[in-house]
């Protein structure tokens, strides 16, 4: 992973109509995508480095689950 290509990314909550509460997100997102496109508010302490090609079209970062964690050779 070059650093240059780096993303911190959050996780974060939003406010629910039917509950009317806040309920977290089900993925992460830069804080910018978080404030402006999602209307989110960032949980702090959840900040995570991935590359940046791990975003999606709308800026969002979802972990892939798997059996086994990243192998490094």
């Amino acid at each position: 992973m070059e650093v240059d290509k780096l993303v911190t990314v959050y996780g974060f909550s939003l406010f629910d109509l039917e509950s009317g509460q806040q309920l977290p997100s089900t993925f992460k997102a830069p804080r910018s995508v978080i404030e402006h496109d999602f209307q989110g508010v960032v949980m702090e302490g959840t900040a995570e480095l991935v590359d940046a090609d791990a975003l999606d079209d709308q800026g969002r970062f979802r972990r892939v689950a798997t059996a086994w964690g990243e192998l490094a050779i």
